[in-house]
């Protein structure tokens, strides 16, 4: 009997821990007058009823020191006091087992929450948090003979916003008993899609640990199923779950699925390199709406003449990857595999050494820092995994090592808040919307240019009735003849006062939303935007522009 153990990254974490009495990171301590020491009290309560939730978790998080943090439990009375605060940028939160994690600001689950702004001496009194109690999703399922179908795996996934387009985001991942039933716990409200599938051997048997025991095969492989019968998540029912319910008649029917197999060799062509083995293989679906971040299958090639076989391959369309690690460098290979109704057979896959590419900062304007350093990284435009290591940037001076053919997007990382990157040059090449491209065999250098002079927008958000408004996102976002660059999109929550700050603004024409309710990312749907597109507040910045422009946010379709 072979088994193996690896952790699911995405599995939820459902647990809160429970401080036993006020905590905070270790460090110096500060002297500081008295008077300038801020409190901050308030009273934990359920959602319905107002009882008070003793036990919960006040969490205090320093913006300032992320590694500061402040921490109480409430009393019986559901009573929370912190003291001794220094003045500052904070947000605060409370967690407790059976509830949804809250977050000051949120009036839903799915809110930014906002930040606390502490003036010194300042004591924030009468703070109150309603919690929601988690929801769940229980049933059954079964195999196509009726039985009940234990090891498989029931996952609740939500719709999320990823670059514009709607992606599965799973919120709970667990495995059915014995008697194939399941119980999807922890949920906030929302809309759910419930999914089912099972691979024999394949066991969940702890927090996110999964036992693969390969003579377990006694059952064929079944296709992902979406409830309440459809391989397709477009055809599927979603499940609407109210704060606190718990939805007990689920059943999902799986049925087998012809399943194939993609076999080839990897050849290791790496100078000195006697054997295949070592060498790790993995196919990744494309174009897949599920945005787990992880890889359909993987494997270490064991044999030593580089042969591989990949099982339980459904038919769509993958990209097929091999990499090799030896003194910390990375050689790889990758090419696209198409599924059908037959095994794949015959791949190869020629394992080569990445090249190194050089590339400078140029600053336009004084150079800008948050953080010690400054770093680059890319990641491929195709691909949901990377292994480049981002490149630390020495003078003006940087080199991105193991760098291999294909489409790249690169960020910058450090640079102060008011600065943008303004420029990416890789040859004679200047496209900085659609990333730049590496081919084997051509010696080219990237140069990125960053303003230190992004605009600035702040101002204030209200309701019709011209009150502030805490805890909602600040959009703003580009003309329609941009709006396919992510990166000129910038969000802002407001603060505990209304206000907001958006920083490092591109200069160009743009709109200013606030919704009262919105999920994270919606606005880069053209779909859901057009519905508010009249509704926007016009602004247009230049470089080194500081601007005010007080809004009134938007009634959703939710919450009228």
């Amino acid at each position: 009997m072979t088994m193996k153990f690896f952790i699911l990254g995405f599995f939820p974490l459902l647990l809160a821990s429970v401080a036993p009495a006020q905590t905070a990171s270790s460090g110096p301590p500060i002297t500081r007058p008295r008077t300038d020491e801020c409190a901050i009290s308030g009273i934990v309560v359920k959602l319905a009823g107002s009882e008070p939730v003793k036990t919960a978790m006040v969490q205090l998080q320093n913006l300032q020191d992320l590694a500061h943090t402040v921490s109480v439990v409430t009393d019986v009375s559901g009573r929370f006091e912190l003291k001794g605060i220094d003045p500052g940028r904070y947000r605060l939160k409370v967690s407790r087992t059976g509830f949804v994690t809250q977050e000051y600001g949120q009036r839903t689950p799915n809110d930014p929450g906002a930040e606390i702004r502490l003036s010194p001496g300042q004591n924030l009194r009468d703070l109150l948090f309603r919690l929601i109690p988690w929801g769940v999703i229980a049933g059954r399922v079964l195999d196509e003979e009726g039985e009940p179908l234990p090891w498989a795996q029931v996952s609740a996934l939500r719709e999320v916003y990823s670059n514009g387009k709607r992606r599965l985001s799973p919120e709970a991942l667990v495995p059915t008993n014995d008697l194939g039933e399941f119980r999807l716990f922890g949920l906030k409200p929302g809309r759910y899609f419930v999914s089912a599938r099972y691979k024999a051997g394949l066991h969940i048997v702890g927090r996110g640990e999964v036992r693969e025991d390969e003579s377990d095969d006694s059952r064929p492989e079944f296709m992902p199923i979406y409830y309440p019968n459809s391989p397709d998540p477009a055809r599927a029912s979603t499940i609407a779950l109210k704060a606190g319910e718990e939805i007990s008649t689920v059943e999902i029917l799986l049925r087998p699925v012809t399943t194939y197999r993609v076999r080839g060799r990897v050849y290791n062509m790496v100078a000195g390199r006697r054997s295949n083995t070592g060498v790790i293989v993995q196919l990744e679906q494309r174009n897949s709406n599920i945005a787990s971040g992880s890889p359909d299958r993987q494997l270490n090639v064991e044999n030593t003449d580089g042969s591989f076989e990949i099982a339980g391959v459904l038919p769509g369309s993958y990209t097929l990857s091999a990499f090799w690690f030896e003194d910390g460098r990375r050689y790889q290979a990758r090419q696209s595999v198409e599924a059908g109704n037959a095994d794949v057979e015959g791949v190869n896959l020629t394992i080569v050494p990445g090249i190194t590419v050089p590339g400078r900062i140029v600053w336009d304007g004084k150079p800008s820092l948050d953080r010690d350093e400054l770093l680059v990284s890319i990641t491929p435009a195709d691909s949901r995994v990377s292994f480049n290591a981002p490149a630390r940037v020495v003078g003006n001076l940087f080199a991105l090592k193991d760098v291999f053919d294909g489409t790249y997007r690169l960020r910058v990382i450090g640079q102060s808040k008011d600065c943008y990157v303004k420029s990416i040059r890789y040859g004679s090449s200047d496209k900085i919307e659609s990333g730049f491209t590496v081919f084997r065999g051509t010696q080219s250098s990237l140069e990125v240019t960053i303003s230190s002079r992004g605009a600035r927008i702040q101002g204030a958000v209200t309701d019709k009735d011209n009150l502030p408004v805490t805890g909602v996102w600040v959009v703003l976002v580009p003309d329609e003849a941009h709006r396919d660059q992510s990166r000129l999109f910038q969000k802002a929550a407001t603060d505990q006062f209304g206000h907001y700050l958006l920083r490092g603004v591109v200069p160009g024409d743009y709109k200013i939303f606030s919704w009262d309710e919105v999920e994270d990312g919606a606005w880069e749907d053209p779909d859901f935007l057009r519905t508010f597109e009249d509704r926007g507040q016009k602004i247009s910045v230049e470089e080194g522009d500081a601007k005010t422009a007080d809004i009134v946010t938007i009634r959703t379709k939710v919450s009228q």
